[in-house]
């Protein structure tokens, strides 16, 4: 019974963390209306550090055990996955957007069976194939004429930067706490952000609203749900974690849907929910094995 109750306790902190996750691409495509991608992304890091920096001081997470170099590498990361992950809600809407950013554990698996020679299960290579066909499906390929390749290749670069946090995240987990690492990578990011955009030329002209939906992606978009998926890694595995978040692109395209009228056509949902289950399937058979961290950054 006390089994099942943490299990329960760790699903119900895991899918609050996605549907915060979910619900703030759904706010971002609409902030989106009245700030650049890349203006958006460095809100979301300046805001996100001020809140994941004191945190981490205040449990004591701060020792960088680590290489600076891979600290600043995944800082990097982190900048240029929020940037393309913004730039593909822009352009090819929220449901479409995140589901191509959650082809990265695949992209991950892939890495490590084909660069570090590390066992993966035989059923990755046919959620590969299934993902594939359902990128196929979200960019509607056989509209050549209409494909907004800027944007399908924003949501293809999420995956692969996203996959790069993921497989440094797993190299500086070895000696620091995740609250740490996020930390250190979203200070890191807004640093790097504030030399490419200085903050005082941020626009200062938006609405009221918009400069809620900043800060909520920033908090309730991104810290809040870190540290719920941090505290469901307490009792479950980042297997049993990761397949819970996979219903974020479904949680953000049905908020943008009732929220912003946002819609997508019969095909484009088949391919949402084509890779949601390939991902999925590699989260629980896959990932669940290799515990590749799937701590928030998204």
């Amino acid at each position: 019974m006390r089994e099942t109750n943490i299990k329960g306790s760790a699903f119900g902190l895991a899918f609050t963390a996605a549907l915060l996750f979910g619900i703030s691409g759904a706010i971002a495509s609409d902030a989106l209306a009245e700030v650049s991608p890349a203006r958006a992304a460095q809100s979301r890091a300046v805001v996100t550090a001020a809140v994941l920096l004191p945190y981490a001081w205040y449990r004591g997470k701060l020792a960088a055990r680590a290489s600076w170099s891979l600290l600043l590498l995944f800082g990097a990361s982190l900048t240029a996955v929020n940037v393309a992950y913004y730039e593909a809600v822009d352009r090819i809407g929220v449901g479409p957007g995140m589901t191509l950013q959650f082809l990265a554990p695949i992209i991950v698996l892939l890495w490590m069976r084909m660069i570090e020679r590390r066992a993966v299960r035989r059923s990755t290579w046919w959620a590969a194939g299934v993902s594939l066909v359902g990128v196929g499906f979200i960019a509607e390929v056989w509209r050549m004429a209409d494909i907004d390749l800027i944007g399908v290749g924003a949501g293809l670069a999420a995956a692969a930067t996203f996959a790069a946090y993921l497989i440094i995240g797993e190299r500086l987990g070895e000696t620091m706490p995740p609250s740490g690492i996020m930390a250190y990578g979203f200070v890191i990011s807004a640093l790097m952000w504030a030399v490419l955009q200085p903050m005082w030329s941020f626009p200062t002209d938006l609405s009221p609203i918009v400069w809620g939906e900043l800060v909520w992606m920033g908090v309730l978009g991104t810290a809040i749900p870190f540290m719920l998926e941090l505290q469901a890694l307490r009792s479950a595995s980042a297997g049993f974690v990761g397949v819970i978040a996979t219903a974020e692109p479904v949680i953000g395209a049905v908020a943008a849907w009732i929220l912003f009228s946002q819609t997508m056509v019969q095909l484009q949902i088949l391919g949402m929910v084509l890779i949601v289950l390939a991902v999925a399937s590699v989260q629980w058979r896959g990932v669940a094995e290799v515990e590749v961290p799937l701590d928030a950054g998204r």
